[in-house]
């Protein structure tokens, strides 16, 4: 069973204790996203003790400026001032300390080792560098889309996650590494590789799909199954997963009786609510109302 909240170890006592001195406003600690744990703060000023992280961690700073003193591996004690769309790295492994003085609103990201073999198959062990108060709109882009997913109550199912977080995979890798990961190269399949893959989505739309589960069809890692998919498709994996999705459940509503809740089952939709925000988003009206107008 996951844990409710992010940890690590505290090096005053040696116990396992949560990162944070209070929980989190929402977290996606009870989705099914695979590698990837994302956390949304806002804490009053306060003092950490000294932590050491079991996993590698992105901080993306939101609210207002804040003043943040901080110590990374033991070392001297550092001063600065923290901006929105600021980014903070501290990998996995490494001893951190931290005070601030003014209520600070953060999204906190922790990245599973294995979330990086989905990058490229040939990486064994990461390490990352350590920074504070970078701007990176590219992480800062990728964490609001999964904060955004989390608000809505994440109708796009597990693949939109696990998708998003093997670009944040990905970009630390290429930017963020203490060796920099060569990133495979993109492979040319043939079209009936395709067809085995689109052929599988059809036949297990009703699934909650997953994006290592639709790259082993093809023999790829995650991320270079998506490049590929997108370059011949124009659509992401996730994308073209919706669209289908989308589509069948038009057919169910417009050609059967079945009740909303068994279509929402039916195109892998995990309840009533998540098919209606989906169906709202994309078609511009509720099932029902769809149905309806028929």
């Amino acid at each position: 069973m996951k844990s409710e909240r992010l940890s690590a170890i505290n090096l005053a006592s040696g116990k396992l204790v949560a990162i944070t001195c209070k929980p989190p406003i929402f977290s996606s600690t009870r989705t099914n996203w695979d590698g990837i744990v994302v956390e949304y703060h806002h804490l009053p000023p306060a003092e950490s003790p000294e932590l050491c992280l079991q996993q590698h961690s992105i901080s993306i700073m939101l609210g207002n400026e804040y003043q943040i003193d901080w110590r990374l591996a033991g070392g001297r004690l550092h001063s600065a001032q923290m901006r929105r769309g600021e980014i903070g790295i501290t990998p996995k492994g490494f001893q951190t300390q931290a005070r601030w003085y003014q209520d600070v609103e953060f999204l906190l990201v922790s990245v599973n080792s294995s979330l990086f073999k989905r990058v490229a198959d040939n990486v064994v062990d990461v390490e990352l560098i350590p920074h504070r108060g970078v701007s990176d709109p590219q992480i800062f882009h990728l964490g609001m889309a999964l904060k955004a997913e989390l608000e809505a109550g994440c109708p796009s199912g597990k693949l939109y996650g696990e998708s998003v977080a093997t670009a944040v995979a990905a970009h630390l890798l290429k930017t963020y590494s203490v060796s920099p990961q060569l990133i495979p190269p993109e492979v040319n399949l043939s079209e009936r590789q395709l067809r085995q893959v689109i052929d599988y989505i059809h036949d297990n739309l009703a699934l909650d799909l997953s994006l290592p589960e639709l790259a082993v069809l093809v023999d790829m890692s995650s991320y270079s199954f998506c490049r590929w998919f997108k370059r011949l498709m124009g659509l992401t994996p996730h994308q073209y997963i919706i669209q289908c999705r989308i589509e069948r459940a038009k057919f169910l509503l417009t050609y059967t009786q079945l009740p909303i809740v068994e279509i929402a089952l039916r195109v892998g939709c995990s309840s009533q609510s998540n098919f209606t925000a989906l169906f709202r988003k994309l078609v511009g009206m509720t099932p029902k109302a769809y149905r309806e107008m028929l």
